[in-house]
């Protein structure tokens, strides 16, 4: 697909009028192109925007836009949308500009978790349904992130956490308030919110995997090896995109305790 058929799926998604297999074949493409996945969160926020700017129907915006393409939608674009894109466009490793030279952090932990690894809301409820509103404030604290506005994206985030959010919403305001922390370095408070993911029956084990991969890091970070190990392992086990990085840190942590190989653990990592 060109990038202006995509961007018509995603408004035609949004809308509730794709089929069951049309949905595959564009979580597909957001799969092979993140970027894609970056518009489609840009543009519920943008429809978001649009419903608090005018009482008309929200799809007046579109007639216009959709006749161009997502890089002219991008250019024509103003305020927190055009810095949302640019942060997000191009390359998925933007983190906070934290005072990296004064933060200490173990040396074989990941010193920064890249903002792509927050996690947003299909805002496709009923415009009635609280869960909705809560929905679009959960992409309005990310919004916050993505224009480094961490301290900002945090309060919205714990604020969020008092408003009865439904189990997949709290896994997700967790998730992002961990990632926020520990890319602040307040790994204490980072390690209180991957915890509670990690013991999460709301969400696939994906989402858990990756709970577990950050919340070892932040063990790391904080010199808690033996409690780091075990996360670490959890995610290695969940068999998942991080089971690379988990082995290698599994390797070096043994190394780091003197830890002589462990038999049972070895059988449970397929070729190794």
């Amino acid at each position: 697909m060109s990038e202006k058929e995509i961007y018509r799926e995603i408004t035609r998604y949004i809308d509730g009028d794709l089929s069951k297999e049309e949905v595959e074949d564009l979580w597909a493409q957001f799969v092979d192109n993140p970027e894609y996945y970056k518009w489609f969160e840009t543009e519920l926020h943008l429809r978001d925007l649009a419903k608090r700017a005018s009482e008309s129907n929200i799809h007046s915006i579109h007639s216009d836009s959709e006749q161009k393409t997502p890089i002219s939608f991008w250019k024509s674009s103003k305020g927190w949308i055009l810095a949302a894109a640019a942060a997000v466009l191009i390359s998925f490793g933007l983190q906070f500009h934290s005072n990296s030279d004064t933060l200490t952090y173990h040396p074989d932990s990941i010193s920064q978790i890249d903002l792509n690894e927050m996690s947003g809301s299909d805002i496709l409820r009923s415009e009635g349904d609280v869960s909705h509103t809560i929905d679009i404030e959960i992409n309005r604290a990310l919004a916050s992130a993505y224009e480094d506005d961490s301290e900002g994206a945090v309060r919205k985030f714990r604020a969020l956490l008092l408003q009865d959010p439904d189990p997949q919403q709290k896994a997700r305001i967790e998730l992002n308030l961990g990632i926020l922390y520990y890319n602040m370095a307040v790994y204490e408070q980072a390690t209180v919110f991957f915890e509670t993911v990690t013991k999460t029956d709301a969400m696939n084990r994906f989402f858990t995997e990756k709970a577990w991969w950050f919340l070892g890091n932040a063990y790391l970070n904080l010199e808690m090896l033996k409690e780091a190990r075990e996360a670490v392992h959890n995610a290695y086990t969940s068999d998942g995109r991080y089971v690379d990085p988990a082995l290698s840190l599994l390797k070096k942590l043994d190394e780091e305790l003197g830890n002589e190989t462990n038999q049972a653990d070895a059988a449970e990592m397929p070729g190794d």
